[in-house]
């Protein structure tokens, strides 16, 4: 019989706690798990293993393997789950619940089935009614409800199938596998010999999460180390695309829009439409086949 699990963050690490259920509420679980499987499923045609680099469209799912959460998961979900600690449904919200997650399926077919959880659902903090007979009560009880779709899901391999990046990342530390630029590495890019910086310092206070990424991508391809100042300079050229070059350095505009645009164009995002020839830009890429 299915059983319900909560990946929880304490200290910054996973735990697992098992949510303990009704007999009867046990035999439903596997049905609400298994639609929600299949519409997580649907339609899809196309998997790809993840880098960073691509936004999947509606018939693609992104693939991640190797990541020690994924297999600290499936190593629980194994166990006898009365053997868990409990969640401590009385002190809920300090419990830290990142995600809900069930297993289905036996051997090679089995898999685990992961929605994201938020503090939205738990019931208890707000004002809910509950129907009772003929009337309506006030629920004071702890309560939450369950999510109404998967976040991911993990083979037994340890395959992490997912569509959205950040939904992701909300449960399970991506860092062994993908990560986004430190404070240090921001300072060692803005360091770089090829590139130019008005004020250094603000740009690494000001760097949101794209910023990050898209200075981790750059580092991780060594995009300055393998092609030099006059090289991009002569490519921007060709394309039309608007580059300043200072004193054999490539100038980073200080407006965060201008540095992300420039940002693309290192990392092939920027290019010319071979139909209208306008210039474009993209927020995701991959190698065509």
């Amino acid at each position: 019989m299915a059983q319900l699990y909560a990946a929880c963050r304490t200290n910054g690490v996973l735990v697992v706690r098992h949510v303990q259920l009704a007999s009867q509420l046990q035999g439903q679980l596997d049905g609400v798990f298994q639609a929600q499987e299949a519409s997580f499923l649907a339609g899809i045609s196309e998997e790809i293993d993840f880098t960073g680099d691509w936004k999947p469209d509606d018939d693609e799912l992104l693939v991640i393997n190797g990541l020690p959460d994924a297999q600290t998961l499936l190593a629980v979900a194994n166990q006898n789950a009365v053997a868990l600690p409990p969640l401590n449904v009385q002190n809920f919200g300090n419990e830290n619940v990142k995600g809900l997650f069930t297993a289905l399926g036996e051997g090679q077919n089995r898999r685990l089935l992961i929605q994201n959880f938020s503090p939205q659902q738990l019931l208890s903090t707000q004002f809910t009614l509950l129907h009772d007979g003929n009337v309506f009560r006030r629920l004071t009880e702890p309560a939450f409800s369950l999510g109404t779709q998967l976040v991911a899901s993990i083979s037994a391999a340890g395959a992490i199938r997912f569509k959205s990046y950040p939904m992701l990342r909300r449960i399970l530390d991506i860092t062994p596998v993908f990560h986004e630029a430190t404070d240090a590495e921001l300072g060692t890019f803005c360091a770089h010999g090829n590139l130019s910086f008005v004020d250094a310092q603000a740009f690494v206070a000001n760097a949101d999460e794209g910023m990050r990424k898209f200075v981790h991508s750059i580092g991780k391809l060594n995009v300055l180390g393998l092609h030099a100042v006059a090289e991009i300079e002569a490519r921007a050229i060709e394309i039309g695309f608007q580059i300043a070059v200072v004193g054999g350095r490539i100038s980073v505009p200080q407006d965060r829009k201008g540095a992300k645009t420039l940002f693309s164009f290192l990392l092939n995002r920027v290019y010319r439409g071979p139909i209208d020839h306008q210039l474009q830009i993209t927020n995701s890429n991959r190698p065509l086949a």
